[in-house]
């Protein structure tokens, strides 16, 4: 019997047991004598995340027709994974907060949440060592180093407002679409399955990714968001988002030059306006029109496998990342 996730909408009801072995494969492996290892991860694993990538795993390899339980312990270890990124992340933007809680980083410094990413980073190769798959490791590895290289690039470009869409749209292929890719891909390789499907649920991971990114930016410049999400958080950390790339783009030069000094000062009161100016020039539309235009890809990409209660799980899914407070 399916129920429904309260809090995404997302029926998961096909896949709610394996998700349940997850969570305690989550919980189990950071067990450590080392007390501060627990109380960190304990914090960030118990912060609300909805565990969206093993879900999109375990529901590509079932659709592949993978009925083994290998799927749990890779998906998994791609939480672990994501989970140390958003512990580096905090350290790297200041952060103050994470899913509407105080982060790690306030709670227990930099070095411990340094230190604790690491441990959890480690710990996911550790999961996918004792499975034995070179493919799904060597791919992993990959991936790794591409999402080291999105947040460095970010990082490098802190401050500055005049980022083409090009520059940004592969910041976050890197960061973030190329997880989410990886973990339909996964599934199509533990499912053994032809190269254009593998292809195709890679495909499908990644216009789900980038579109997953784009509301994500999107909602931070909602004053009011039901995910967590701390208005105005990527503008006072100075990171130029479509909503505000777009807006600078279309803005006439009194415009801009407003932009540019709003966004050297990055306060509160100027956050505000540059909301104002967004508003005006359609940013967030823009934004959310690409985010559905990359699930209307997504979808498609799911067209050469047949009906079945994976694929509209898959389907479901997709839909809910344009539908998140929208």
């Amino acid at each position: 019997m399916e129920e429904k996730d309260k809090q995404s909408g997302v029926e998961l009801g096909l896949i709610s047991q394996e998700l349940a072995e997850v969570e305690e494969i989550l919980y189990k492996e950071c067990r450590s004598e080392a007390r501060l290892i627990f109380q960190v991860s304990d914090h960030i694993l118990k912060s609300g995340g909805k565990r969206f990538r093993p879900a999109l795993l375990i529901l590509s390899s079932r659709l592949c027709g993978f009925k083994g339980k290998e799927a749990v312990y890779y998906g998994a270890a791609i939480e672990y994974a994501h989970t140390a990124t958003l512990l580096h992340d905090d350290v790297v933007d200041e952060a103050r907060m994470r899913r509407g809680k105080i982060s790690a980083n306030q709670l227990w410094g930099n070095q411990a949440s340094v230190l604790v990413g690491d441990y959890l980073l480690f710990k996911a190769f550790q999961l996918i060592l004792a499975l034995k798959n070179v493919r799904i490791l060597n791919l992993l590895n990959e991936i790794a180093l591409q999402m080291a290289e999105g947040e460095a690039f970010q990082l490098e470009r802190r401050g500055e407002i005049e980022i083409s869409e090009a520059e940004y749209f592969s910041t976050i292929i890197d960061k973030t679409a190329s997880l989410i890719s990886a973990s339909c891909q996964i599934g199509a390789i533990l499912g053994e399955a032809s190269l254009k499907e593998e292809e195709a649920l890679a495909d499908f991971g990644l216009n789900v990714g980038i579109a997953f990114q784009l509301v994500d930016d999107a909602l931070d410049y909602r004053v009011s968001s039901r995910w967590g999400k701390e208005p105005g958080k990527d503008f006072m950390e100075g990171k130029a988002t479509l909503p505000l790339i777009r807006a600078y783009r279309l803005g006439n030069e009194h415009q801009k030059s407003r932009l540019r000094q709003l966004f050297e000062r990055r306060d509160q009161e100027a956050f505000l306006e540059v909301l104002s100016i967004i508003e005006e020039l359609k940013g967030l539309e823009y934004t959310m029109e690409k985010a559905r235009q990359y699930i209307n890809t997504a979808k498609k990409n799911l067209a050469i496998f047949p009906d079945s209660p994976y694929k509209t799980a898959l389907d479901r899914m997709a839909d809910f990342v344009v539908e998140r407070d929208y």
